[in-house]
């Protein structure tokens, strides 16, 4: 079975996240940041997308409730 990457978090500033990527792969989550080049003058606000692979989904969701970086009603 072939797995895809979906979004789980969508950043509105850069400098969110290089904490929120550090915790993720402590707790072994890879992830795959959407739209991140490494020129942050070029970003537009709320462009940014966090994404797992769909396996990983459900404990990114707890990871990031758990970390304090989302609430649960953000995956309603």
């Amino acid at each position: 079975m072939e797995e895809h990457f979906i979004t789980v978090k969508t950043f509105t500033y850069p400098a969110d996240i290089p904490i929120v990527q550090s915790f993720m792969e402590m707790r072994g989550i890879e992830i795959y940041m959407k739209n991140l080049t490494s020129n942050r003058i070029a970003y537009t606000i709320g462009d940014i997308e966090m994404q797992v692979k769909s396996s990983d989904y459900e404990n990114a969701k707890e990871a990031l409730i758990e970390g304090g970086f989302s609430k649960p009603e953000d995956f309603l």
